[in-house]
């Protein structure tokens, strides 16, 4: 894949953007056992009832160290490489991606019960806006909620960071990122062809002061920072 100019970050490359997004939460129903505090009824006795709502994982976040960028990449092109190929007509740009990785842009891992299952990965510019690059969820846990609080995470990241606005970009021919991304709250500003739609969001507790500095953010017609952009399962 080509880097494009426009959309260079001081320091890091450019990359074309795709994007991916899985179902909304799974609805699981669990049998309550019967309980009648030691009165016969007819009906068979558990030992306690189990709630219908599924019980919610521990999620932990940490920073990507270098022996994360195997997984890191297996998943990234695993979900996002149809997407790019569809997008763009190029094969998933491993090199830059991986340059990406190493160049210092912040990355976390998303760890289930203390095992990786995603990551995101963002930019902060000095106009205030948290660019997110990429937010990629294992797809044996999507379905979870998972994403939708990965980015409930990253917004009070954003707020403890000062940042105004989140920006991400999704592709315009992947309807169900489109679909999480507006359910977020994420609101679509403008396209950058071929197939790029620019959506952001007001951070809620943090007062815009001020226009962009001079030369800073992405503007209409520009191509995004920092690698491709994974929506993924909720």
């Amino acid at each position: 894949m080509r880097a494009k100019g426009k959309g260079h970050t001081r320091g890091r490359p450019a990359v074309r953007v795709s994007a991916v997004l899985a179902s909304g939460p799974a609805q699981r129903a669990g049998r309550a056992g019967d309980k009648t505090g030691g009165r016969k009824t007819g009906k068979r006795r558990t030992h306690g009832a189990r709630s219908s709502k599924p019980a919610e994982a521990l999620l932990t976040f940490r920073a990507r160290q270098p022996g994360d960028d195997a997984f890191i990449m297996q998943l990234t092109e695993a979900q996002l490489g149809d997407v790019h190929q569809q997008s763009f007509g190029e094969p998933f740009p491993r090199e830059q991606f991986l340059a990406y990785l190493r160049s210092g842009a912040p990355t976390v891992v998303v760890e289930k019960d203390g095992k990786p299952i995603g990551y995101y990965s963002y930019l902060i510019g000095p106009d205030g806006k948290m660019h997110v690059s990429a937010m990629v969820i294992d797809p044996a846990h999507q379905s979870e909620g998972i994403g939708t609080r990965v980015m409930q995470h990253m917004e009070d990241q954003a707020r403890a960071n000062g940042v105004h606005t989140m920006e991400v970009f999704v592709q315009a021919n992947n309807e169900r990122s489109l679909a999480f991304t507006r359910k977020l709250g994420f609101i679509e500003q403008f396209r950058v062809a071929p197939n790029s739609i620019c959506f952001q969001k007001p951070v809620a507790g943090v007062a815009r002061s001020g226009g962009p500095a001079p030369g800073t953010g992405v503007q209409p017609g520009q191509q995004a920072p920092g690698m491709p952009v994974g929506v993924p399962p909720m």
